[in-house]
């Protein structure tokens, strides 16, 4: 049989799974993403990513405001009588009406080792918690936010300097591969995926990441604000404060255990930072480890290596981030 699908997704990262769908052969009857937003200090109107790229491929595209209750949306999805729906990142809920509708099911792409990390930010949230092991789910949809059958799981280890934007490039490539190998399974055989429970009282559930996650507390230790920065990486991005402007914290590092010991200046505190050997900017945190910063960007102003911005800064005696 000739398969179709129904694909339901929103930001750049689920256009790459789209445009993998498409590049592999497998037709795309419609794609539901979330409605044009305004963008950018000049707020200007934007269509998703996803959307573009279904205009770009000749893709009917079905936009609302709110699907759960959007009937006139619900019944045009519906019309196309799609035999399986993809969803990834759409960002919002896919009402029971529409996800049991398909003849083999409705699935997911999730950022997680499922049944961890249910919700809006299991990328970002696996990073802050400090996980070092991570992967990504494919499950049937359900009633309840990711709490659908298993199909599929992979996993890996988590580098020190993963981020949140290389992550998610990760599962969308390993994720994509497996869902086309599904997809192109169902198509060849006509069986339907087999799927597995979740063990609902291993359920963890984490929340949407707002901009009151991004002011960075240095009475935390190193560990804990590394990982704050590289899971907030590229979007919304750590911030902290110095000479009353805000800072953006792009990237840092961790101190080698087998590094050579950098000293700690008389009378620092958590916030005071300075540069070792005219190389490297260095920031003492709450724990009394230190925090390698790598790279910054002051307000107004282009990403810099810290060095560059404290002989900018021309940084006075006893000044720290707040």
């Amino acid at each position: 049989m000739k398969l179709s699908i129904g694909y339901f997704g929103s930001p750049e990262h689920s256009k790459e799974l789209l445009r993998m769908i498409l590049d592999a052969g497998i037709h795309v009857d419609f794609v539901v993403t979330n409605v044009d937003k305004p963008v950018g200090r000049k707020q200007i109107i934007t269509p998703t990513p996803v959307k573009t790229l279904a205009e770009e491929r000749g893709i009917p595209i079905i936009q609302s405001m709110r699907l759960r209750t959007d009937e006139g949306a619900q019944t045009q999805i519906l019309s196309y009588k799609s035999p399986v729906h993809v969803v990834y990142a759409y960002g919002s809920i896919v009402p029971e009406i529409v996800f049991m509708d398909p003849k083999w099911g409705s699935i997911n792409l999730h950022g997680s080792l499922l049944p961890k990390y249910r919700g809006a930010s299991p990328v970002q949230s696996a990073l802050l918690h400090g996980e070092e092991v991570t992967g990504f789910t494919i499950q049937y949809l359900a009633k309840e936010v990711d709490s659908g059958d298993i199909i599929s799981q992979k996993s890996w280890k988590i580098p020190k300097e993963e981020t949140t934007g290389s992550l998610l490039q990760k599962i969308t490539s390993l994720g994509g591969e497996a869902i086309i190998h599904l997809l192109k399974t169902l198509e060849s055989t006509g069986d339907r995926w087999k799927g597995s429970p979740q063990n609902a009282n291993e359920a963890t559930h984490c929340q949407k990441i707002t901009a009151n996650h991004r002011p960075v507390l240095w009475e935390k230790s190193a560990k804990e604000i590394h990982n704050q920065i590289r899971a907030l990486y590229p979007d919304p991005l750590a911030t902290t404060q110095f000479r009353e402007k805000k800072l953006i914290l792009v990237s840092s590092d961790l101190l080698d255990k087998n590094a050579e010991e950098v000293p700690i200046p008389e009378g620092a505190k958590p916030g005071s930072f300075f540069l070792y050997q005219k190389k490297r900017l260095f920031c003492l945190c709450g724990d009394g480890n230190l925090l390698g910063i790598d790279t910054l960007q002051p307000e107004g102003k282009k990403p810099m290596k810290g060095f560059e911005f404290f002989n900018g800064a021309r940084v006075l005696a006893g000044e720290s981030f707040t």
